[in-house]
């Protein structure tokens, strides 16, 4: 194998674990459509029956035929697991029995609708964490899926039906899949299906003909499916391209530019830009270390060609190699490159004599499977370069230190050249100065080697060829070998140099993965979050000689600077500011960067595989100098793992804070049902006597009046047990709405009546417009929801005030308004006035806090919302909105 086709080990080691998991996983097969109708249920279980007939075990685990008949009819044969009944709300529901999948442990088990949320108390919350599951669990699935409901093309989809889409699916169970299959059919074949029947039944396919089943919707929705499927091969093929050494598929245009520290990359690269937008094309900018030390002035327009390619939605690629072209060829291979674009070369002899000619010359010599696009440079010279401008190509950070050291060498040799001189002859001598070269070639710079190279070939000259100590050189042969002395000294100085170089990657990359893995290492050994921040910014600080501190986010999303002090670095407001810009944006700012530069420190922008975790700080102890390419790309890989480290952190301390809220939440509605089930019965009994007390059996005036307080006041603790008992069935799922058409004047009236003695001292305004009157609604839940908003305002308001009902239609939806004249409630607390157990400060004494979060609930049952408003010029103004159904007509002899 070639050097310039050797495989990257790094994406061969990931292949190799992506195959050995996929030994042990089930496999998925995702099944696409455009739509509903496409077919998608029925072209699984014509796989089912197929993997059947090879001897595998196929189970159904949920399949949705929708009323299709020739969907149904391919059931038949298939062994059907029993739906689970879950019971939710009062109503018994269906849901995929996963716990006996996983116990069957079938070979194939077909899983229809991924999207599906599960009801309530099913093991996972979404169906496709079943699946999720059953892979891991070794067993294979089928499953499908409509391209609206996978999470990046959400709002294209959205944008384009104009609906809403409130079940997705992340794109990361797509990329699991080990085949997807498209399910395609076209736009207007779909819409005869959808007549006949075949997509949806009655009113829903009506809906849909009137909605988004259009042509030119469907023909969108299409080309996101194919596009979808296509990006998922691309993908494919590209793994397949990293175990493999042959000539790349051209299969797909993909361009590769190659980006250097020079200004014309900057043409180059939005030349790439061009043609990659007009060929629909990917394209990627690759920078080739080769070794080179680059000036801050260059190291400055590298990043900035870099930055400028990532803005262009290029994937860069950073590399180490010797060889350009070589380099170039290798990552074309692996990422199946079909256009290679380079800047037209200058000429020049000495560096195509060494190099076997120009990066141009040798790509289309040698890389004759991929088209090369020569970008003309704007003010290029045809005029050769000098000797000297050449040299300095290959300049490096050589220091004095090491011409000095080069200087005293040659003398040395020099001197054991003259005690040699008479055993062994003047032209031996010359393979002494060339050791000498090659010497220096191991410690030195290019700089030093082609010193050493030029002063030994002068010092023989001068010292040891007759005649001496002239420059002449009496005999040809002599001359020859002068000259072809200081050939080979370059030539074998450069070549060892070279050499030297090679090992200085290789020790460089044994490095960095040795601290990649002391960095894992730190983490896994960790007890805390605390504990590997603090090792990783003490391991980051040594290695690049600097201070690190983290910023992580709080729990209202932005940077949390008080909670982060004991892992952070003190910092001014401006180095603050810095950092938030860094947060909100998610781009490195700072020092060694072209954003924010005057900051005294380096941000970078912690992130997670879902969120974004907070901010990384690097503070070096030398602002005068700049990261190397090689030392950004390692910070961004140490960072990276600690953001998705830290984000792991979060995740498992939510999980358990989680299931600490489920269990205490559990233990309080069962204390809450068990007291006010007690509390009820003796209750009973009171209000009963009472009512006994009041009757015109008795007499005694002083009884009657303590019979009347006992019945308000029992009336009240009804109200307040009545309050707990909603409460506890609202937040447990298990209160059922049951709608009806129900007039809204009865609701007010009976609500009137019973909330006679609390109204007997406010004036009542009820107002209903004409065109409200039946709604659709539970009669006894919103009895109770209005009473609560009714009661609460007589409780705050004072005697004498009114208390205006509202209803009225606007906009397609009804509105129920209730006013008062009480004192309204402060901005400040108007935002949790609808919490569970919430009490506005100050206010009279009793009650719970219960009435309007029940209310609230109540209303979100019936898809409705409510809302506060301050009454003009004082009380409160509470809104009801809820959607408008037309109601049914009353038929001609009802309204006789």
């Amino acid at each position: 194998m070639t050097k310039e086709s050797r495989l990257d080990p790094d994406e061969l080691l990931r292949v190799i674990t992506e195959d050995s998991y996929a030994s042990t996983a089930g496999k998925l097969r995702v099944f696409l459509g455009m739509s509903a109708g496409v077919g998608k249920t029925y072209a699984i279980l014509k796989a089912a029956h197929q993997k059947k007939t090879e001897g595998s075990r196929v189970v159904i685990g949920i399949v949705e035929t929708h009323g299709r008949i020739e969907t149904a009819d391919l059931l038949a044969g298939l062994e059907v697991i029993p739906k689970k009944i879950i019971k939710h709300r009062d109503k018994d529901l269906e849901e995929m029995d996963l716990e006996r999948i996983l116990e069957l442990k079938p070979e194939l088990v077909i899983v229809d609708e991924l999207p599906h949320t599960n009801v309530p108390g099913s093991r996972h919350e979404k169906r496709y964490q079943d699946v999720i599951e059953l892979l891991d669990a070794g067993i294979d699935v089928y499953t499908a899926i409509n391209v609206q409901h996978l999470e990046s093309r959400k709002d294209v989809v959205e944008t384009i039906t104009g609906i809403q889409i409130r079940e997705t699916v992340p794109d990361s169970i797509l990329e699991r899949a080990n085949l997807v299959e498209l399910v395609d059919i076209a736009p207007s074949e779909l819409l005869k299906r959808l007549k006949v029947g075949k997509v949806y039944l009655g009113d829903k396919a009506k809906a849909a003909a009137d909605g988004f089943f259009k042509e030119d919707k469907l023909t969108a929705l299409r080309e996101l499916a194919l596009r979808m499927t296509a990006e998922r091969v691309d993908q494919d093929l590209q793994r397949f391209c990293v175990s493999r050494d042959e000539t790349p598929w051209q299969t797909n245009e993909r361009l590769l530019v190659a980006v250097s520290h020079s200004p014309h990359s900057e043409k180059l690269i939005r030349a790439t830009r061009r043609l990659a937008y007009n060929l629909e094309a990917p394209w990627i900018a690759v920078h080739i270390d080769t070794g080179v030390q680059l000036n801050d002035e260059d190291q400055s327009q590298l990043v900035k060609n870099l930055n400028l390619a990532r803005e262009l939605s290029a994937e860069v690629i950073t590399t180490t190699d010797t060889e350009l072209p070589n380099a170039i060829k290798r990552i074309s291979r692996q990422k199946n490159v079909t256009q290679v674009i380079v800047g037209r070369p200058t000429r020049r002899w000495f560096r195509d004599f060494l190099e076997g000619g120009s990066l141009l010359d040798r790509l289309v010599r040698e890389s004759q499977e991929v088209d090369v696009h020569v970008i003309r440079m704007d003010n290029f010279s045809h005029k050769r370069p000098s000797l000297l401008s050449e040299l300095s190509l290959y300049r490096t950070k050589t220091g004095f230190f090491k011409y000095y050291n080069t200087i005293w060498f040659l003398l040395a040799v020099t001197f054991l050249s003259f005690a040699l001189e008479s055993l062994i002859g003047y032209r031996a001598i010359g393979f002494i100065f060339l050791l000498g070269v090659l010497a220096v070639g191991m410690f030195g710079s290019i700089g030093a080697v082609l010193f050493a190279a030029t002063a030994s070939a002068l010092i023989w000259d001068i010292c040891f060829i007759p005649p001496k100590f002239t420059f002449a050189i009496s005999h040809p042969d002599d001359m020859i070998l002068c000259v072809s002395y200081f050939v080979v000294a370059i030539t074998s100085g450069f070549l060892t140099n070279r050499i030297r170089f090679h090992e200085k990657l290789m020790y460089e990359r044994q490095e960095r993965t040795d601290v990649l893995y002391e960095v894992l290492k730190d983490i896994a050994n960790s007890a805390n979050k605390e504990e590997f921040i603090e090792k990783v910014k003490s391991r980051i600080g040594k290695l690049l000689d600097g201070e690190c501190g983290v910023i992580l986010k709080g729990k209202d999303g932005t940077l949390d600077f008080l909670a982060s002090k004991n892992y952070s670095l003190q910092m001014d407001e401006n180095e603050r500011a810095v950092a938030l810009w860094s947060f909100q944006n998610q781009k490195t700012a700072g020092w060694s960067t072209e954003t924010l530069m005057q900051a005294k420190a380096l941000y970078l922008p912690l992130q997670g595989a879902n969120e974004n975790i907070g901010v990384f700080v690097f503070k070096p102890t030398r602002l005068n100098r700049k990261f190397g390419l090689e030392q950004e790309n390692l910070l961004y890989s140490i960072t990276g793992q600690l953001g998705v480290s830290i984000e792991r952190n979060f995740l498992s301390r939510r999980i358990s804070e989680t299931q600490r809220l489920e269990d205490s939440e559990k233990l309080h509605q069962t204390i809450l049902s068990s007291i006010s089930h007690e509390m009820r019965t003796p209750l009973t009994v009171i209000l009963g006597a009472a009512a006994s007390l009041e009757s015109d059996l008795v007499t005694d005036p002083n009884v009657k009046v303590l019979a009347m307080s006992i019945a308000m006041n029992g009336e009240r603790l009804n109200r307040v047990i009545e309050n707990l008992l909603d409460m506890s069935r609202l937040s447990n799922g298990s209160l059922a709405l049951k709608l009806e058409w129900q007039d809204f004047s009865d609701l007010v009236g009976v609500v009137r009546r019973k909330l006679a003695k609390p109204l007997s001292n406010h004036n009542v305004v009820v107002k209903i417009s004409p065109d409200f009157q039946l709604v659709r609604m539970d009669f006894r839940l919103f009895e109770h929801a209005l009473s609560n908003l009714i009661l609460n305002s007589t409780q705050y308001s004072k005697v004498g005030t009114t208390i205006s009902i509202e209803a009225y239609k606007k906009n397609n939806r009804l509105i129920i308004v209730v006013l008062d004249e009480g004192p309204g409630i402060s901005k400040e607390y108007a935002e949790h006035i609808f919490e569970k157990f919430y009490r506005v400060p100050g206010s009279p004494p009793g009650g719970t806090g219960l009435g309007l979060s029940i209310v609230q609930s109540i209303i979100e049952l019936h898809k409705g919302t409510i809302s506060y408003e301050a009454n003009v010029p004082s009380g409160s103004r509470f809104i009801i909105d809820l959607p408008f159904e037309k109601p049914p007509e009353i038929p001609e002899d009802l309204k006789k």
